[in-house]
């Protein structure tokens, strides 16, 4: 079972790591990201960065989806991370069950040269991206905006739609 989808730029770090996969008492870890799954010194650090004990597991977007629709997966706490709207939103049309999407840090990197807004100290985001996160929100899950598991919860449409 999905407990959650995180759009974060950084993918598996401290807050991913020693934060929301604790705090979500998950049994393993996805990665969807096509960079990651073909990159080993990407796959390496990632998974040096994940909690002792917690599965990590990296694959490109279209392998997860069918890893994550798998009927085996049902059996385990997961928890998804993907760094950009677009594979999150790939995600959240292929596979059911997504209770919530949570936009954890995404769009500092390349900030000028992509034209993006900022909407709070962790969301920075251009129209196409916007466009997207809005597509993501229209399927009706849930989606915050939060860095870490004690931040307050902000309604992603509430901050991207003002």
């Amino acid at each position: 079972m999905i407990k959650l989808l995180r759009i974060d730029e950084r993918l598996i770090h401290g807050q991913v790591a020693n934060q929301w996969a604790r705090q979500l008492a998950v049994d393993a870890i996805v990665v969807a990201n096509d960079e990651a799954a073909t990159n080993d010194l990407i796959k390496m650090s990632l998974k040096m960065a994940a909690p002792q004990g917690i599965k990590v597991v990296i694959k490109k977007v279209e392998d997860a989806i069918s890893q994550l629709n798998d009927p085996r997966a049902k059996n385990l706490s997961i928890f998804v991370v993907v760094n950009c709207p677009q594979d999150a939103l790939k995600l959240v049309l292929s596979v059911p069950d997504i209770p919530y999407v949570n936009v954890g840090n995404f769009g500092r990197v390349n900030l000028a040269k992509m034209n993006r807004k900022q909407y709070n100290d962790s969301l920075f985001a251009n129209e196409e991206e916007v466009a997207i996160l809005n597509k993501i929100i229209d399927t009706g899950i849930d989606c915050e905006v939060r860095m870490l598991t004690t931040d307050p919860k902000v309604s992603l449409k509430s901050l991207i739609n003002k």
